[in-house]
């Protein structure tokens, strides 16, 4: 028996969604709000969550990932009154295992709930009979376990991975990671970063060459495709992979063959892709920079990997393992981060997610010399002027009493830009213009998505997109 949970304001739709799951043997919770469906869901371990997507609270769509990273990680079937593609895009790309429309089939909602379930035992059967090898990877957040998840089920294929996210979250470790769990995991592994050569250079170091095919080539030599035969090949910044290889690369990924540089007969390898980029490929489709039938046989499988910022729960486990493996590598003391630090840390939104985060905790250990407690002082500048300028601005909220009575710390000090009422950056006037224009918008349409999608000109997806960016609820 498995625990459903039901978020719907509809009364009608609450009891029928909950008759079916009870007469297929499942205990049924049902909740009229989201906030009321999330304390629901803490209490009890669901297994699944049907969520509509207008609440009276908000939409649902916005509160996927509060779903999403519930200890359980309960499966999601979105439903809705309102047929949406961008929803249902903005749906399935944060993983839902349904998109449901009003109204509901009986026979629909019972195939689609079977199916679910299934896969969700599947899953959890697969996890318990097999452990992932996970070197490196660091954490045990919702969002990162998520992530860990479809890995594990990228190892057990050999399908194409694409792997997705921003610079730092750890791409490279993600792809060793699906090659140590495969059945390839005995061959080699092989990287290339696209971005790190020329046109020529990078079509000699995929595909190889030979003696004479160009100045300089006094030897044969072969390429990163002949290396990774029978293993695995890793494009790191596949975005960065030059039009005119593109064509020639897919060729060899989707025959397996291909022409060394200045060779007059073909070569094989037999390997498996994975690809990484921080780009958006659809976008440089669009714009003629990449090759959309590349694109199509890169995607067999697409892992979003979390940043750093999603994984505030991990920070403490990461900062431990990354102190002692500093501390090893240069036989010093043992290094325990303070309060402030660790307040200072948590504050910072990491842009460069784990890879600043590693660069920030290396200055931090030399700042600190020969002592072991590390210290918000001695994180590099830039951190800490940013969370300097967040406290501020949360202080600033607050402080509107205090402002408006008389003290001895209230005399302007000549010369200084917070007295003089300087003004705030672009970057911070652009955020603030967008969210007053989204929070008019609201109020004159009475909170409706549909006439503020009109209004606004954009798509029911990137409005609510918008809306999540600055925590509007509609």
């Amino acid at each position: 028996m498995s625990k459903i949970l039901i978020v719907d304001d509809e009364l009608m739709v609450r009891t029928m969604l909950a008759e079916i799951a009870g007469s297929m043997g499942h205990e049924a919770l049902s909740a009229p709000s989201i906030a009321q469906g999330l304390l629901l869901a803490a209490q009890s371990a669901c297994d699944l969550v049907y969520l509509d997507v207008l609440l009276p609270d908000g939409n649902g769509l916005n509160h996927l990932p509060d779903f999403k990273q519930l200890p359980s990680q309960p499966e999601i079937i979105v439903i809705t009154g309102f047929g949406d593609p961008d929803g249902a895009e903005l749906a399935v790309r944060h993983g839902v295992w349904d998109y449901l429309q009003k109204p509901l089939m009986m026979d629909q909602v019972k195939l689609s709930l079977t199916r679910a379930l299934a896969f969700r035992q599947q899953k959890e059967n697969t996890n318990s009979v097999k452990t992932f090898l996970r070197p490196e990877i660091i954490g045990n957040s919702p969002a990162l376990q998520t992530a860990l998840g479809l890995a594990q089920e990228a190892a057990s294929t050999s399908v194409n991975v694409l792997l997705q996210g921003e610079t730092g979250t750890g791409k490279e470790l993600f792809a060793r990671a699906i090659h140590l769990n495969s059945r390839r995991r005995d061959k080699p592994f092989v990287t290339l970063d696209c971005a790190s050569f020329t046109e020529s250079l990078l079509e000699s170091q995929l595909f190889g060459h030979v003696k004479g095919a160009f100045t300089g080539a006094d030897r044969s030599r072969e390429g990163l495709l002949t290396l990774a035969h029978g293993g695995t090949l890793f494009l790191d910044e596949i975005g960065d992979l030059p039009l005119p290889i593109q064509g020639a690369f897919l060729r060899a990924l989707e025959s397996k063959r291909f022409r060394p540089v200045g060779a007059s007969r073909e070569a094989e390898s037999d390997f498996r892709l994975i690809a990484a980029t921080n780009k958006d490929l659809h976008e440089m489709v669009r714009l003629d920079l990449f090759r959309s039938d590349l694109l199509y046989r890169l995607r067999g499988m697409t892992i979003p990997l979390p940043p750093l910022r999603e994984r505030h729960g991990d920070i403490p486990l990461l900062i431990t393992h990354y102190l002692d493996k500093h501390c090893a590598r240069y036989d010093v003391c043992g290094k325990t981060p303070s309060e402030d630090f660790l307040e200072a840390v948590n504050t910072y939104d990491w842009p460069g997610n784990i890879r600043e985060l590693v660069h920030a905790l290396d200055r931090s250990c030399t700042a600190s010399f020969d002592d072991p407690i590390l210290f918000a002082r001695q994180l590099p500048t830039e951190i800490r002027v940013q969370v300097a300028r967040m406290g501020a601005g949360h202080n600033g909220s607050n402080s509107s009493h205090a402002a408006s009575s008389p003290s001895v710390h209230s005399t302007p000090v000549p010369n200084d830009p917070q007295s003089m009422n300087a003004p705030v950056s672009l970057k911070e006037h652009r955020h603030e213009t967008e969210r007053q224009y989204l929070n008019d918008v609201l109020r004159h349409v009475s909170g409706s998505i549909p006439a503020a999608v009109e209004i606004t000109g954009v798509s029911r997806g990137h409005l609510y997109e918008l809306l999540k960016k600055h925590g509007i609820t509609p």
